[in-house]
């Protein structure tokens, strides 16, 4: 849902689920309270009764919603005690988390598809004939958007499945600092895509089984305010989380086979099954652009494994001189500044909510940086889509996060992708990334003629080429 002025509620819904599951919902979309505007969407509700997931930004919209609120609970949910506005805010919030997680096992830190429940996320495109959209509900309850797409029936997907059993791989795409999933990795400038611009459709047409996700505040996964509208930024440590989470759905649905790590080697046992050059790991692969990269490489490091076949770190911003600083603790009055928060803070002073920075032509253009390396319909495509679903620009926040990254801590196969003429990565620190991945299945794939964005330019299918070549090095075309 697009986010639209600093004091905002962001979702909002009242519902009731009777005896025959019927539903009523508040529909007051787009009205203004107090130059406060009011965006609504469904949410589903348990038999129990009333629920409301509120995300008001500013305290003006605080006491308004939850004075509605309390005027709409008893007709779904009669109660004799009386209950503060605080309080109802409160509750509300802890039912919402508690049923958007009431799918999950917390013990685990699972995420589970969405797709046959009430529980929507906004449709920002439309068909765009065919794309696939999935829904997913984090650890921490929080809905995130995967998209993925079918192979079309004329392409030679069987001949790249591999020659050891048919066996088809899978693999997550990660977008950028800026741009989510669709402008990113489902570029098309016709409803066919002859052109092959769609990274999702040409490794799906390759025999993949490709899926691509929105990070919290970018495309049609929304950020993560809380009840009292504070939050919503985009932190690496969130990101890798919700990583895991959508790798192990994928798990799911693309069950591991046990045979490719006992069988399948001829090697010694002791050797590990991801490091043995005869074993085909049917584990899900990883594939980070850009500062998605950097997601993915912190996530090789902490799950890597256990988890995944392979990663491949494209146009990686990683260099080991780039240190992020730390932010303060406290803020010019001495108050102790925390991320999120209850009502009971202990008088710290919340970080305010992350800021709404509108996106801009330009902006959507600036990847771009090679004469005649991209057409003009492909560039203006990627920025109307760009602009369509990215609105507003995600708030990334705590990158000091991103000092962990050490290559040497990731020991699963990796390959190296970056345009020749990339004008955002050091060379310098591309060989030091190479040469020292904790792996010795390894390999780098400098992309001639390409700066940052190489999958979406003119030599989109070399990059294509690379990718499959490296997941299927195992087993052949």
């Amino acid at each position: 849902m697009a986010l639209l002025t600093k004091r905002q509620v962001v979702l909002l819904t009242i519902s009731a689920a009777t005896s025959r599951r019927m539903t009523t919902s508040a529909t007051a979309a787009g009205r203004m309270v107090h130059g406060s505007s009011m965006m609504m969407s469904s949410c589903p509700l348990d038999a129990g009764g009333a629920l409301a997931f509120i995300s008001a930004r500013g305290p003006s919209c605080r006491p308004i919603l939850s004075r509605a609120v309390q005027k709409l609970l008893p007709m779904f949910q009669p109660s004799t005690t009386t209950t503060t506005p605080a309080a109802t805010m409160m509750a509300i919030s802890s039912l919402t988390r508690r049923h958007l997680s009431s799918n999950s096992n917390s013990d685990d830190n699972d995420c589970n598809d969405t797709s046959q429940t009430s529980i929507t996320l906004p449709n920002k495109t439309g068909d765009r004939n065919g794309l696939i959209r999935h829904e997913l509900i984090a650890d921490d309850g929080h809905p995130l958007r995967v998209y993925s797409r079918n192979p079309r029936p004329t392409t030679r997907s069987s001949q790249l499945t591999g020659i050891n059993g048919n066996k088809q791989r899978s693999i997550l795409l990660l977008h950028g600092r800026t741009w989510s999933s669709q402008p990113v990795f489902d570029l098309r400038t016709s409803d066919t895509d002859d052109k092959q611009q769609s990274t999702l459709q040409s490794l799906a047409d390759l025999g993949f089984h490709v899926y691509a996700l929105d990070l919290r505040g970018f495309g049609e996964t929304p950020r993560d305010y809380d009840a009292n509208g504070n939050g919503g930024y985009t932190t690496p440590r969130r990101c890798v989380a919700d990583v895991k989470c959508a790798i192990d759905w994928i798990t799911e649905r693309h069950p591991v086979d046990d045979n490719d790590e006992t069988n399948n080697s001829t090697s010694s046992s002791s050797i590990p099954f991801f490091e043995d050059p005869t074993v085909i790991n049917t584990r899900p692969a990883l594939l980070g652009w850009s500062q998605g990269a950097l997601v993915a490489q912190m996530y090789a490091q902490k799950h890597g494994p256990s988890t995944l076949s392979d990663l491949i770190l494209f146009g990686s911003i990683f260099d080991p001189r780039v240190i992020y600083s730390r932010k303060p603790l406290y803020d010019p009055s001495g108050r102790l500044l925390v991320s999120m928060g209850g009502e009971n803070n202990g008088g710290n002073h919340l970080k305010p909510p992350a800021p709404e920075v509108a996106n801009t032509d330009i902006a959507s253009l600036e990847d771009f940086t090679l004469p005649g390396t991209i057409c003009d319909e492909a560039a203006l495509t990627f920025s109307s889509l760009a602009l369509a679903v990215d609105t507003i620009k995600a708030s990334w926040d705590e990158l000091h996060e991103f000092n962990i990254c050490n290559p040497a801590l990731v020991h699963i196969p990796t390959l190296v992708m970056v345009g020749a003429q990339d004008p955002y990565v050091s060379w310098e620190a591309q060989r030091e990334l190479f040469e020292r991945l904790g792996t010795e299945d390894k390999a780098m794939c400098v992309l001639p003629g390409c700066d940052h964005a190489a999958h979406i330019l003119k030599a989109r299918k070399m990059f294509v080429r690379g990718v499959a070549g490296f997941l299927l090095r195992k087993d052949g075309f």
